[in-house]
Order: C-alpha cells, then structure tokens, then sequence
C-alpha cells in the first residue's frame, strides 16, 4: 500500500469512528425507550406521565391532574422538575406545587431544554422532558464511546453509560442527574483530547444541570493554578458566571429560608453521616427475609461509595495535577462533609448526586491510572447498581408477565 494509500485510509478510519461512537449510543438510547415503552405499556396502561413519579400525598397543578398517573405516597423528584417545566417563566402559578422551589429551579437546564425543545407548547411538554432525558442517555453513550476509543478500548464501552446509577435513575424517575452524567463524562474526553471551547460549552452546561456541576470547572481551576496560568484559571472561572447570575436571579425571585446565610437543604446535610448509615441502615416494610438483604444491599452500596473515594485518592496520587482526578476528589470531600444520615437512606437519591464520582473512579481506573487493576472502577458501579436493581424488580416482574401472556 502506497503513503497516500495509507493516508486515505487512515482519514476513513477517523471518520468511521465517531460514527461507529454514535451506533453504539444510538443502541443504548433504544433500550431505554424500549425498557420505558415496555414499563408503561404492561405496568402504567400506557400512561407515559408515570414515569415523572407523582404521588398521591403531593398536590399536582390543576392543568396537569386529570392526565397525571398517581402513585401511593410522596412520589419522587421527576414530577417537581416536570412542573418547572411547564411553568418555566414562573407565570402559571405552577412554583406553589414545587417543594424546595429554588432548589428546583436551580437546576434549570433539563427543565429548560424540555420547554424550549417545543417552544412552550403545554400538551407536547411532558413528551419533549422525556426525549430530554434520552438525548442526554444518547450524548452520554457517545462521550464515553468517543472517551474509550481516546483510551485504547472498545467503542461499544458507550453502553456502559447505561448502568451509571445517575442513568437508571433519570430514565425511571425522570430527574435531571443524567445531564450532570453525561457532562462528566464529556469533562473527561475534552479535557484529554485539548477540544477547549467544547469543554468550555460542557463546563457552562454542567453547572446549570445541577449545583455539583461547579466541581467540573473547579477542577479544570485547580490544576491550571497549580501549574500558574492564571489567564487559563479565570477562563475556567468565568463558565460558572451563567449559573452564578442565574443562582441571583432565583434568589430574588424565590426567596429561600437560610440558616446562618446557609439554604436550609444545603444545611439539614451537613454531617459526616454515611458511616453511621452503614452502622444503621434502615427498615423496610417488607418479609424479613427481603428486608434483611435490602438491608446488606443498603451497607454493600455505601461500602461502593467509600471504595470509589478511595480508588480517586489513588488516581490522585498518581495524577496530582489531573483536573478529572481534582474533580474526583472534589466530590470525595462531599461525601464526607456535606450529607447527613438521613441523606444517605435512599439509593435513589445518594446514587445519582455521586454518579460522578463513581464515573471519574471507573475512568482513571480504565485509562490505567493509579496503579490499580483496570476492572477495579468498575466494582463500585456495580454494587450500587445491585442495590438500585431491587427498585426495578416489580416492574420488570409486571413485563416479563405482560410479555408471556
């Protein structure tokens, strides 16, 4: 084969692959949609709004009641970001059914895109928060596709965003983690490629996802001051600066109970609180048999936790001026200051704020850094997601029913 031969070929090999990045996380968006399609068909009568999780006990918008799917108790987060949706401008009166609504609101970016993706059309709402949800599932295939193939590994590792807790989570309960996800893994494949306006785009991003999204640029702060390039320091500072005029702005709009200037959410987690957790966890209503192993599957996950803060402590050791394994320790400093017992009760809530920690440990691990086995950032993954598969065992009993019938 001649030089010019082998050129050409070289070309079409690099073009091949983000295409090939973009089959594999075109397959795991479609398992997503036929895993919601399946659920909603056999378990829901075919109403797509239960996947927002509303309760009973939860007072639901008026305009959205009679089409709502209901469920015993409380309900979770989904059917709170699906009311900013619908209400994004604050001008429905939608804000007196949202709990924490500031909170809520801080995190705009999910809601946002639902509302801007069908120019606030009210009857296409619901339907464009769920299309949200599966393009970042896609986006988030991709990057960790794209990520691998930088790594030296298999494209078809873009599946693997489909077990990152944050993941299962959102597709099930329609909560906005999945974005913050995607852009982590996205923060990991632009930082090592050098696409710099691309992070910069992602940084801005992620911190409108979610408040933990400010970990993102204060890693990417943190490495640029410790090798004194301040110019590059602030650059990384100013992709905040959306989320900080935005953060005002709620504030005004919503005042929030403070304690000590602290917002009382940010306050009732205070507290080194997951090893009393793992000394207690907690009861569940069920046989003491299956209450007994959700139990251990409560310790076991929180057991992941720790072991993930320990394995980017190790990156870190090996990377001290990585920006991802800054990041990694970064949301290891949460885990241990910023969360109480009672916050680390529920696998569905801890799970998906510490999905990027589970991811920026799976990665360095991968990648081959920190002296460990490669396989060993996967573990926590794993048994959190072991415990996480109980909240998914009704449901999939009620398709594999529907299925056989």
């Amino acid at each position: 084969m001649s030089y010019c031969q082998m050129l050409h070929s070289g070309k079409n090999n690099a073009a091949e692959r983000p295409a090939l990045s973009m089959a594999w996380a075109v397959l795991a968006l479609a398992l997503v949609l036929l895993w919601q399609f399946l659920t909603v068909h056999y378990n829901r009568a075919g109403n797509w709004t239960a996947l927002f999780l509303s309760g009973q006990v939860s007072a639901v918008p008026p305009d959205l009641a009679p089409e709502t799917y209901r469920f015993p108790g409380h309900g979770f987060d989904g059917q709170m970001y699906r009311s900013v949706a619908h209400d994004l401008f604050m001008r429905r009166g939608y804000v007196k059914y949202v709990d924490r609504p500031a909170q809520r609101y801080h995190r705009i970016l999910v809601p946002a895109l639902a509302y801007l993706l069908v120019a606030g059309h009210q009857p296409w709402i619901d339907a464009s928060y769920i299309a949200v949800i599966g393009i970042f599932v896609l986006l988030g295939a991709y990057w960790l596709s794209r990520w691998a193939v930088v790594a030296g590994r298999h494209p078809a590792w873009g599946l693997a965003f489909l077990l990152v807790p944050a993941t299962l989570i959102s597709v099930d309960r329609m909560t906005v983690d999945v974005a913050l996800a995607a852009f982590t893994v996205a923060f990991a494949l632009y930082w090592r490629t050098g696409a710099w306006t691309k992070l910069f785009v992602v940084l801005v991003l992620a911190c409108l996802a979610r408040e933990s999204g400010v970990f993102l640029a204060g890693g990417c702060c943190l490495v640029e001051l410790f090798n004194r390039r301040l110019v590059r320091a602030v650059i990384w500072a100013s992709t905040v600066l959306p989320a900080f005029v935005w953060y005002l702005f709620i504030r005004r709009v919503l005042p929030e109970k403070t304690h000590f200037g602290v917002p009382t959410w940010v306050a009732r987690r205070l507290g080194p609180g997951i090893f009393h957790r793992i000394h207690q966890p907690p009861h569940y209503p069920l046989s003491p048999l299956l209450n007994t192993i959700a139990r251990w599957g409560d310790v076991i996950s929180l057991m992941a936790i720790l072991l993930a803060s320990l394995l980017v402590i190790l990156i870190l050791r090996a990377r001290p001026l990585d920006p991802v394994a800054i990041t990694g320790a970064l949301f290891v400093v949460l885990v241990f200051v910023l969360t109480n017992a009672n916050y680390w009760t529920d696998v569905n809530g801890y799970a998906r704020v510490f999905s990027p920690l589970l991811l920026l440990a799976a990665l360095g691990c991968v990648a081959s850094e920190g002296g460990v086995p490669w396989w060993a950032g996967l573990v926590p993954v794993i048994l959190v997601d072991l415990r996480l598969s109980m909240e998914f065992t009704a449901d999939a009993r009620g398709v594999v029913r529907g299925l056989l019938r």
